[in-house]
């Protein structure tokens, strides 16, 4: 028999598209590109050119630029020829220059400089910078890294007036300022993003070190009080836009947020995202006028969120949703939604007030008094109460939020109003299409059996849910009752607290499901 050979070419381009998937795409389009006309095509798929690294990962964890016959063939052969089909080039300091002047790039919507590819490139000509970034370091070592980084760009580009620092990623990209404070300032940054890693980092920030800034969006990571000392803590008169959010519950509102803000009095437009505990009140109108809004008497524009909680033991006066509602009488030039809730078993209250329409992509701790409206921005959202949540409570959330990806549950009381299946025919089914995340881990009986088995109820087919092991096993009668309605939602992922290992009848209960335990949540 006659040995045969199978060149690359005799191949289909379907396993040529496989073959290549799994090679660097550096080598793929170096090597490749110009054979002839039927790899150059296969190559020129979006696979391959949307997103373009050029340097080269070695194996200890570092970068190193290509080799200078690559970077010639890439720069006067292949760059030119695929230009307009990039989307995103990742690239490193010592090839960057030659590379972005190689080719124009009209599609190029971003870039990804790797921790040394800052260099003096065009200092003097880059006005504006959106920065995404990719850092080979630790996530231990990443705010220390990212605030070498933030450091470097403000030094290098001395004319720069708009930084983004990496839009794409907020709590990947926080920032640590506290050991930079003494080289870190500019003349001429007008607006900045950054998420900062406390609200130490955002007083630094407004310490007159840029003091030309007048527009500020910052995200704090945590908000409480600090033993440093910031020098300046003068009046900010330059600082015409301003947007605050913090996603973790603060006590220091009047004693952080409150003063921060009223060096602000020239401030135009203002939004305020917050969480408040224990400062023995309720943020609503009056308040936010008398502490905040009388010294800014040029302001034009607000939107905020603002949730609050307080202890109730023994309070006489407390206030109904109505009285609160009472306090934004004046805000004429905003549709604010309040309401208030008290909790008998941990003697505390609960304040929501926000401007409407609501931005944000999450809205934590809904209640019963949820007054409803449509939330187009929200994907997540938790739900937290004393009260137990009905069949209508979740039909009104699936139709406020429609593009719900995860919903976390927190509510151990039983429903009191709950459908027999036989009486509840004529209700209208629960759709909730987007939903890919479900924590049932502090949830009562009934809500797990609501959503797993309630017909009525209607889940995505790749929905993971998280949930005790021991309230499943009850729910589903020790696994052996008629599981047609949660199979027939194809449970992605069930990840069960409490159970170290995972039982094999679990395992046949649940067959086209991927299964995980842990100890805790």
């Amino acid at each position: 028999m006659k040995h045969s050979t199978i060149q690359l070419g005799d191949l289909p381009d379907e396993i040529l598209m496989m073959i290549f998937k799994n090679m660097c795409q550096v080598d793929v389009l170096y090597s490749l590109i110009d054979v002839n006309q039927r790899l150059t095509t296969i190559v020129h798929d979006p696979i391959f050119t949307n997103h373009v690294t050029l340097l080269k990962h070695l194996s200890d964890g570092s970068i190193c630029s290509l080799t200078d016959s690559m970077l010639d063939q890439f720069c006067s052969q292949i760059l030119p020829k695929m230009n307009h089909k990039v989307k995103c080039l990742h690239l490193e300091s010592s090839s960057m220059e030659r590379i972005l002047l190689a080719a124009n790039y009209p599609s190029l919507d971003g870039l990804s400089l790797y921790e040394n590819a800052l260099t003096d490139l065009f200092k003097n000509k880059i006005l504006s910078l959106t920065f995404n970034m990719n850092v080979n370091k630790k996530d231990n070592d990443r705010e220390h890294v990212n605030g070498v980084i933030f450091q470097r760009i403000i030094k290098i580009f001395t004319n720069l007036q708009y930084l983004n620092f990496c839009p794409s990623s907020i709590w990947h990209s926080r920032i640590s300022l506290k050991i930079f404070t003494e080289n870190l300032a500019s003349t001429t940054l007008l607006e900045l993003h950054v998420t900062v890693n406390n609200f130490d980092d955002c007083l630094y920030l407004l310490d007159g070190r840029f003091n030309q800034l007048h527009t500020l969006y910052v995200n704090v990571a945590d908000i409480q009080s600090s033993q440093q000392t910031i020098n300046n803590m003068e009046n900010l008169p330059n600082l015409k836009y301003f947007s605050l959010y913090s996603n973790v519950v603060t006590s220091a509102y009047d004693e952080l947020i409150v003063p921060l803000l009223n060096r602000m009095f020239n401030l135009e437009e203002l939004s305020l995202y917050v969480k408040i505990c224990d400062i023995n009140r309720f943020v609503d109108g009056n308040d936010l006028r008398k502490n905040i809004l009388n010294n800014m008497s040029r302001l034009k524009r607000l939107q905020f969120y603002i949730r609050s909680t307080t202890g109730v033991l023994n309070r006489i006066n407390i206030p109904s949703n109505e009285d609160i509602q009472y306090t934004f009488k004046d805000f004429h030039n905003n549709h604010i939604i309040s309401y208030v809730d008290y909790f008998t078993d941990t003697q505390r209250g609960q304040c929501h007030v926000y401007s409407y329409p609501y931005t944000l992509n999450e809205y934590c701790k809904i209640t019963n008094s949820f007054p409803g409206g449509l939330y187009k921005c929200v994907t997540k959202i938790s739900l937290y109460d004393e009260r137990p949540f009905e069949y209508n409570f979740f039909l009104r959330i699936a139709e406020s939020f429609p593009h719900l990806k995860k919903l976390i549950i927190e509510n151990m009381k039983p429903q009191n109003g709950k459908p027999k299946s036989d009486g509840n025919q004529n209700l209208p089914i629960i759709e909730y299409p987007h939903l890919i995340t479900l924590d049932l881990t502090e949830a009562h009986l009934d809500y797990i059996e609501l959503f797993l088995f309630d017909t009525k109820m209607r889940l995505s087919n790749n929905i993971s849910v998280v949930a005790i092991y021991q309230a499943l096993r009850r729910v589903t009668e020790k696994f052996t009752r008629n599981a047609t309605p949660i199979h027939g939602k194809k449970l992605h992922c069930l990840n069960l607290v409490g159970k170290y290992r995972i039982p094999k009848y679990v395992k046949e209960y649940f067959p086209h499901t991927e299964i995980c335990s842990c100890e805790f949540v």
